[in-house]
């Protein structure tokens, strides 16, 4: 029985209710929104204790942070190239104007230094945890650890105490939410799937296809190669297991909703504290390896879509902007509407198109949230490997 109650048996369960009895959906949605908001409500505090307490007494954020933001770079780059690629390949042959796009106002479509400014250094770090700012937070507690090194030893040690006991005390509350999480994944997955609207994801086949192509290459093959060649390791052992957050990101659609269970997950296989509570924050506001494949080949089609004939420059241009934007993209549901709507204004195409993204949203946000959170996990393993931890 505890085999059976378990988060993939959740994800089966939630598929099949959705396909033979769809209708009943809205009666237990409820359940799944409970358990990301619980999720979610020990995300914030949890994430500034634990990079507080692992940079607060060494030199973590140099060697952790340095490699991960490196690793983070070059794999942004090589989802960003796949997806355009990719998108190039398989938007031959799309007829300009085959869709008819009904117009679709974004909610936050401004973009400037003044607003990146804002985005990335808080003013307020309540008002930032009342928002859900990780970015914020992240910010905040590498602040806070480093001017903890000017303070006197016992000083210190209180806080450094505090926030690993404060630590535990979460990591404790979340190991038992988790033993709910089959019932929660169950019911996002039921309440998704059975309001998808099939017709309007599959009106464009090619986009599909090409979509999956470029995340089985990335997620199946590039990733682990990664892994094998820097860690020396399988990969597989990794993917067994990660196989919880995996899932959870697959039925939740929000990278930041995982990070507690990545946490637990890289810790169980063993990833050292140290490494996760730095690579995991930052990877789940600057690692969006899915994104910018999704985004990458979504331009590309935009663009043929309103017969816009993309120059070298341009597509190198595409590249530059996926990498970027991916890594400003809310690890929320629906989290890249704002960036999409700033990259069409970028490219010169019309707002309307707006539209597409929000039909195929709904359907891909979930693979690529997964994939998201899969190059946060293969970059803390690595990067804990390099450092020359023994255990993974």
């Amino acid at each position: 029985m505890r085999q059976l109650y378990s988060i993939p048996a959740g994800l089966v369960l939630g598929i099949l209710l959705a396909l033979v009895v769809p209708q009943g959906a809205p009666y237990i949605a409820w359940l799944g929104q409970i358990f990301v908001s619980v999720l979610k409500l020990l995300i914030l505090p949890l994430i500034l204790v634990s990079i507080y307490a692992s940079l607060a007494g060494g030199t973590d954020l140099r060697q952790i942070g340095g490699r991960a933001l490196l690793y983070y770079l070059i794999t942004s780059a090589l989802a960003a190239t796949l997806g355009t690629l990719i998108g190039l390949t398989f938007s031959h042959g799309i007829p300009p104007g085959l869709l008819e796009l009904p117009p679709a106002e974004p909610t936050e479509a401004v973009f400037s230094l003044n607003a990146l400014v804002v985005n990335l250094i808080p003013s307020n770090l309540f008002a930032s945890l009342a928002a859900g700012n990780v970015l914020h937070i992240v910010f905040a507690a590498i602040l806070a650890a480093i001017a903890s090194r000017r303070l006197a030893t016992d000083h210190r040690a209180t806080l450094l105490g505090g926030a690993r006991a404060l630590d535990a005390l979460l990591m404790q509350t979340l190991a038992g939410v988790l033993k709910l999480a089959p019932i929660g994944v169950m019911a996002l997955v039921y309440a998704g799937l059975a309001g998808m609207d099939w017709a309007g994801v599959f009106q464009l086949r090619a986009f599909v296809w090409a979509v999956g192509l470029a995340a089985v290459l990335h997620a199946v093959i590039l990733l682990p190669t990664l892994y094998r060649l820097r860690a020396g390791r399988s990969p597989w052992p990794l993917v067994v297991a990660c196989r919880e957050p995996l899932l959870t990101a697959l039925s939740t659609a929000s990278s930041n909703a995982t990070y507690p269970v990545s946490k637990r997950a890289l810790e169980a296989f063993g990833v050292s504290e140290r490494v996760t509570s730095l690579t995991l924050p930052l990877g789940a506001t600057l690692n969006m390896h899915g994104s910018a494949i999704y985004q990458s080949i979504l331009l590309i089609f935009m663009s043929q879509l309103a017969g816009v004939d993309l120059s070298p420059l341009q597509t190198l241009f595409i590249v530059l902007l996926t990498m970027a934007s991916s890594a400003g993209t809310a690890g929320i549901p629906g989290g890249g509407i704002a960036m999409m709507a700033f990259m069409l204004e970028l490219l010169g195409l019309p707002q309307t198109y707006l539209a597409l993204y929000l039909v195929v949203d709904r359907f891909f946000d979930y693979p690529i949230t997964m994939i998201n959170v899969w190059g946060d996990l293969v970059v803390a393993a690595i990067v804990d490997r390099e450092l020359g931890d023994p255990t993974i």
